[in-house]
């Protein structure tokens, strides 16, 4: 609030006398003014009178901010704002949603709209539209474990956590492929980790974290592939239960590497999205700690080491080009390549077969979308937004890349670095390659992030891509 607007105000709980004007004033104002109860609500008074309110409304499944309001007088000196504030500081659960015909008012609180909602709010913005006149209502989210991502210094510890667990991966200029593109192009291996792929630095750093309660009840996360690797790397040096549920057409190296690190691995459903449905299911009602694949805040901290690896071997670096499944990994880039040197740019990547995220962040606006891609690590069909919002905010480019253009990506690692990529690992150098004017003269980093590929997959790309 401003000082004007403070000046005699406090924000306090409502009491059950006030629920007469709530509802007066809710319905003059066409706001939600069904299920009142004075418990989910607080109040913003002056001189002991209710000046604004504003509420957390349970439902079955959820909740929802909803009900912000504040008298016609006192309105314009954020007392809406800071009601607002309060209730997400409030809120039961980290993703805050609204449904609101007022878009900008809460983009400007760092809401984004999504079409991806829970059944009831869904059910909710409908029924706003339909019947209730107000066909421009909208869901929007909030999610706060943006407020929890990674600074430079969590970043330097979670490197001495790791220091001696893996081992840190080469940066080094590819001479043939500098040439082709006409920059000095520099390969980051993250193929070279010890399941092959990035995403072990976050798996790692997260089973440092536990408690001895989390390590008895044991953790769980859906993946593709390389986050459940990860998850099951860390928990067998944690000495934790571990759990990863897979589509049911997973990438078999894969599966045999997580059982081999201990991990417990359930096969349900045709794409990841449903094996997530699945292991979000199995976390509440057994207890355990599920890990999502991008919105844990511990990943992403892990994971941006790799960024600082960069900046450290690389400090005049002009571009990072980087493959976005869901997004953790461009997320590092973005927070602590930048934040180390604001010039970089960092670029992601898509697989235009499964372009959720592409079309979140063009859009500004939380999409489902479809998955037909061979880059298993990239076949996200959801968008979360911790990684939208961080892109929205501080991406330079990001682009979509065909599977043609991965598998030429695969052979050109192959042929001029001596190294087997996976689809989704290849993707950056496929981006580098079609934005190769952009590029033309630059210290670029192309993130090589897994060596996963199958026997079957790689006589695929060698069948479809040699003359």
């Amino acid at each position: 609030m401003t000082t004007e607007a403070a000046q005699d105000a406090e924000i306090t709980a409502a009491r059950p006398e006030d629920l007469p004007f709530i509802r007066e004033t809710a319905e003059r104002m066409r706001l939600d003014a069904g299920d009142l109860e004075a418990a989910q609500f607080i109040t913003v008074r002056r001189d002991d009178k209710v000046i604004g309110f504003g509420r957390v409304r349970p439902y079955l499944e959820t909740y929802e901010l909803a009900t912000v309001a504040v008298v016609e007088e006192e309105q314009g000196h954020g007392i809406g704002e800071a009601i607002a504030r309060e209730l997400i500081r409030r809120f039961p659960q980290d993703e805050v949603f609204v449904v609101t015909d007022q878009v900008e008012y809460w983009e400007r609180l760092g809401f984004l709209r999504t079409e991806i909602l829970p059944v009831e709010l869904a059910t909710k913005r409908d029924e706003a539209c339909a019947r209730f006149g107000r066909p421009d209502a909208v869901g929007m989210i909030y999610d706060r474990r943006i407020e929890r991502l990674p600074g430079i210094a969590d970043v330097y510890r979670a490197k001495h956590v790791l220091e001696g667990q893996i081992p840190r991966t080469p940066l080094l200029r590819n001479a043939h492929i500098s040439r082709e593109l006409g920059c000095d192009l520099y390969i980051k291996y993250e193929n070279l980790m010890p399941i092959g792929a990035f995403k072990v630095r976050g798996g790692v750093y997260l089973a440092s974290t536990l408690t001895d309660d989390e390590k008895r009840r044991g953790i769980i996360g859906a993946s593709t592939g390389n986050h459940g690797q990860s998850l099951a790397y860390g928990a067998k040096l944690a000495g934790a239960r571990c759990v990863i549920a897979m589509p049911e057409e997973a990438n078999q190296l894969k599966v045999d590497s997580m059982r081999a690190l201990g991990a417990e691995v359930e096969f349900h459903g045709a794409n990841f999205e449903e094996a997530r449905g699945w292991a979000e299911e199995t976390a509440r009602r057994e207890g355990l700690r599920y890990v999502h694949h991008v919105n844990a805040p511990e990943l992403i901290t892990g994971v941006a080491t790799l960024s600082l690896e960069v900046v450290e071997d690389l400090p005049d670096v002009d571009v990072i080009v980087t493959p976005v499944g869901g997004g953790s990994g461009a997320i590092g880039h973005l927070t602590i390549a930048k934040g180390i040197r604001p010039a970089v740019q960092v670029i992601g990547v898509q697989a235009a077969g499964a372009p959720a995220v592409y079309n979140s962040w063009r859009d500004r606006k939380l999409q489902r979308g479809p998955i037909h891609t061979h880059a298993e690590g990239l076949a996200t069909g959801y968008a979360y937004f911790v990684p939208v919002k961080t892109f929205i905010d501080r991406m330079d480019d990001m682009l979509l890349v065909t599977d043609d253009e991965i598998s030429a990506a695969v052979i050109m690692l192959a042929r001029y670095a001596h190294q087997v990529a996976e689809d989704s690992g290849a993707a950056a150098m496929a981006a580098a390659v079609k934005l190769r004017e952009r590029l033309a003269g630059k210290k670029v980093v192309v993130v090589l992030s897994g060596g996963n590929m199958t026997l079957d997959g790689l006589r695929r790309v060698l069948l479809e891509n040699t003359p």
